[in-house]
This record gives structure tokens, sequence and C-alpha cells, in this order.
């Protein structure tokens, strides 16, 4: 901050006068009163009375924590007389012990000691008000006062300074002069409530303060780079395709700065971009003013991939707290051409016929300078709470075939030492039938383009055989299934990964992999894991890599 304010001469005999106590106030016992000081509806005995001119300030610089030195004092029952001159504006001021009143009066506002009437005046308990201002360069410290009181006091070499009590519920002017008590520095309005306690700043602004510094990688700065400040949550408002990252709230000036007026509350993504350059990162409204330099560093392309529904064409994708936003193609695969690189991006995909819901999250990130393919990857379930959304089923034609538990998925979840986590146990009997099956899997909600996952991933183990099948028996038109061959299981744990090339086993004899997987790829509705040949078995961690929905 800058310790100078501009210094306005001004010839203290012009403003420094005393007021002549003796023409204005009578102390107690005098034969006629005009005015009765109250606390509460009880006379303020004895209080301290005086009347200064509006514009007074103390003649000289003592410090004088009072906000006024008595010119008479109200007599035991809170009666006093003060006599206003016929001319001008001044400034009456009763305190009592913590409390005060203060009112600018003239002639015609006060009652006259020759009437019947007595003014009454209200006292009300003080406020306690601190403050900073410049400190003119070659003084040790500033002098502030109020005008029309008797208060002065100095601040210390920084500029700080404290009014232990003022009165409230009036408009009080401060001044501020030199420390040599020469110069005036200027005056301040200020109004308080009774027990308030304020701070004010009255330094002069920096023209640097509050300004953000914004550096290339190389340290430079960055001229007139776009800048935007979103809610971290905050979607395009426009669903057209934006290859922009962000559309510029303000840019920065020549030298690489701005200034921004930063909310009070949330959390906001701050984004700078330039040529290629950019920062991007999610702060708390508390935060923002405490920025001062930002650096940017190289952009990234990113290309991933999103699982469609069957019925979808395209999905819109977008990073929250940015606007860009693009479509992919009618497989899920899309490109975010430029984004901000080496923080985490939470990306959200919306459908064309539902602008409003969420499809899907994701989060990942990438190198900066880089293009880089990032494969998503979908745990459908790892039995850590309850398995919901799975089941176990079996051919209820084939008399003789059970699987356990009957009923819930969540009642087969057990710890496993090995693994170290939840994983699902079944047991199970088959019917003495070729036709005889038992499965644990799930049903999704709408039919899956799964043409474009890269392979299903989960453990097993038990004392038998196991099939992967992703299948259709919904929409009559589709293939039935594909499934892998049978896989043996033993006490260990396996894992095992299916490439969709594997998914050789169709409803026909005749099929060949190629066409039990091209006739279900995109139209998948169930997710099977069948059993045979054993008694019990092992589930855990089933993931699908390049997918997500």
């Amino acid at each position: 901050m800058k310790k100078l304010l501009l210094l306005v001469p001004v010839a203290l005999a012009t403003w420094f006068c005393s007021s002549a106590t003796d023409d204005i106030a009578k102390g107690p016992g005098s034969e006629t009163t005009n005015g009765l000081a109250l606390v509460d509806g009880k006379p303020a005995s004895y209080a301290s009375v005086a009347l200064r001119k509006v514009d007074f300030k103390a003649a000289q610089a003592v410090e004088e924590n009072a906000l006024v030195v008595a010119d008479a004092y109200a007599d035991e029952n809170g009666l006093f007389d003060v006599k206003v001159p016929a001319d001008g504006k001044y400034r009456l001021t009763v305190v009592h012990d913590g409390v005060a009143f203060s009112k600018i009066v003239t002639h015609g506002d006060f009652a006259e000691t020759e009437g019947a009437v007595t003014d009454t005046v209200n006292l009300v308990a003080t406020a306690l008000m601190a403050g900073v201002v410049d400190v003119p360069e070659g003084n040790s410290n500033v002098w502030v006062g109020v005008l029309g009181t008797d208060v002065l006091v100095k601040s210390d070499s920084n500029g700080w300074f404290a009014f232990p009590a003022l009165p409230a519920n009036d408009t009080l002017r401060l001044y501020f002069v030199d420390g040599d008590y020469e110069e005036s520095l200027g005056e301040e309005t200020l109004y308080m409530k009774p027990r308030e306690s304020v701070l004010k700043d009255y330094r002069t602004p920096d023209p640097d303060e509050g300004k953000v510094v914004v550096l290339q990688k190389d340290g430079t700065p960055a001229a007139y780079a776009t800048v935007a400040l979103r809610a971290a949550d905050a979607k395009a408002e426009d669903y057209v395709v934006q290859n922009m990252m962000v559309d510029s709230d303000i840019r920065t000036d020549e030298n690489g700065k701005f200034t921004m007026e930063w909310p009070e509350k949330g959390e906001y993504r701050l984004t700078v971009v330039s040529d290629g350059f950019a920062f991007s990162k999610v702060y708390d409204a508390e935060d923002l003013p405490e920025l001062d330099t930002i650096k940017l560093s190289a952009t990234a392309s990113v290309s991933s991939k999103v699982t469609l529904r069957s019925s979808d064409e395209f999905l819109w994708v977008g990073v929250y707290g940015l606007d860009v936003l693009v479509k992919t193609n009618d497989v899920g695969a899309y490109v975010l051409p430029s984004v901000p690189a080496g923080d985490s991006l939470p990306i959200y995909f919306v459908t064309a016929d539902s602008l409003n819901e969420l499809y899907a999250e994701w989060n990942t990130a990438a190198e900066p300078n880089s293009t880089q393919f990032l494969n998503p990857v979908k745990v459908l379930q790892d039995f850590e709470s309850d398995g919901e959304g799975w089941y176990l089923n079996t051919d209820s034609l084939k008399k003789g075939t059970e699987i356990k538990p009957a009923q819930n998925v969540k009642d087969g979840i057990v710890y496993d030492s090995t693994r170290k986590s939840n994983v699902f146990h079944g047991t199970y009997k088959l019917a003495n039938d070729d036709y005889a099956w038992a499965l644990v899997g799930t049903a999704f909600e709408h039919n899956m383009k799964f043409s474009e996952i890269d392979s299903v991933v989960f453990y097993a183990k038990g004392n038998g055989n196991i099939r992967l099948s992703l299948e259709n028996y919904v929409d009559p038109s589709k293939n039935l299934k594909a499934a892998t061959e049978w896989i043996s299981l033993s006490k260990d744990w396996k894992r095992i990964s299916v490439n969709p090339a594997e998914l050789c086993v169709g409803v026909a004899t005749t099929e060949s992999c190629f066409t039990s997987w091209s006739a279900v790829k995109s139209w998948v509705k169930q997710f099977h894991i069948f059993v045979q040949d054993g008694s019990e078995f092992y589930i855990d961690d089933v993931t699908l890599y390049g997918a997500l929905f």
C-alpha cells in the first residue's frame, strides 16, 4: 500500500477554533434548564454536557480520549441548561458512563431557557471504532478526530488508530491531520449503532491492489489473455458445438494483469487462456481475493469414448466450469480439442433428447502439450456395499436346479482375506439336464451399445466352470446372446479377462465368433455369469474397460 494521500494544505487558524463555553452552558444548580438527560428512562445524573461548532477541531495536537471536555454538567435529576447561539450549526454532546447522545442542533431546534418546554435527550450505549489510514511520507503518524467533539487520537507508524467510545445513532465526520498537525488529510463520514464495533480502512487504494498477474510459461506477461469465472458445476448454456475452452468474461491488460469482482461464497472455476496455454482451477470463493500470480501451461487434447444407449445417435460432452462442448459420433467417440492440463477434468455427458438430464460423469486428467487417448473404466460391481442391481436366477423348468442365496445377492456378500475386500459367494446345484442353468448378473435399464468396449475383467474362484454372456432377451428381433466358452475355476482366485472377440457362443451352434457378437453388441440388455459342474463359486470386481455410462 502507498502511504501518501493527496495533501491539501489548510491554514489551521481558519478551522481550529474554541467554543466560548461561558456563553453556551451553565452547570448544575442553574435556575432554569432546557434539557433533560435520561438513560433508559432514568436521570443521567451529573452527565457531561458540551456544545461545539459543527466544524470544530482540536486546536493543537494533544491526545484526548474523552468525547468532550465538559462545558457543564447535568444536575442529580439529569437537568441541564445549554444556550445555542442564534446563528450556525452546533453539535450537542451529552456523555455519562459508557452512554452518550450527540446531535447537530441550531438555535431553533432546542428549547429556550425561558420557556416551559424541556428537551429530552436519551443516552444510548457508545460504539467502538478502529481504523487504518495512510501515513504520508516523512511522517511518523496521523492525527484523527471527530468534528464537533474534543476527542483526538494518534495513529501508530502504520496508520492504525482506535476510538474507545463514539456516539451512536448519528452521522459523524472524522478528520485526519498529518503528524505535524499542520496539513489536513481529508474527512470521512461514519455512522454506528449502539455497542457496534467496526474496523475501517481509509487507505488510498493501490492501483495494483487486487490485480492478478498472468504469466506465460517463460515468465513473460500474458497480454490480453482470456479470463473467465464459472460456477464449479456450471454446464454449457447453449447446446451447440463450442471448441473454445471458455468465452471471455474479461481480458488481461498489456501487462498481463486483470481485476475481477469475486463472489462471496460457493466454489468457482477460474480459467485463463492465451495462445495454446491455459490455467484452470476450482477455488472456494473466500480464497479468490488472495490470488496474485497465475502461471499458464500448455493445454492438452483429450480423445475418449462413452457408451451410448442403443437409442442414442450421439451425446453432448462438456467439462464442468468450462464453456467447451462437443458431440460424440454414433459409437460414443469424441475429442475435446483444447483443455487445461495437469489438473482433474470433471467431464459430463448429456443426451440430445434430455439436455438437462445428466447421462454420465467422468474425472480424468491429461499431460500438458499432448494429445491423449484416455480409456474409461466402468466398475459394474465390486460387492463392497449391497450388490444393488444384481440378481440370481435359475431355469425354473428344470426341477432340482437351485442357487443360494435364493433371492438376494446381498446375502451372499462375504469378506475374503486373500482379496482383502468383500466378494460374492454362491452355491448351486443343477438338474441332470444339458439345458439346466444358474447365474448371477444384472440387467441394464436401456439397451446399450457395447460395440466399443475393450474387455470385460472379473475375478473368480470355485470348484466348477464359469461363462460370461452378454445378452438381449427382451427384443425378439435381436440375437439372444454372445458368450464365452466354459472357463474352469480352482480354489485360487483367477483374473478372467474377456475380449469381445472371445464371445463366440450364440444361440445357434453354427454361429461364428463374429456372428454371435456382432448381432448383440449394439443391443446389450443383460450381463450374466453362468456356473456349471460344481457346487460353489466366488465373484469379485466385475469391470468393463472402454465403457462409461
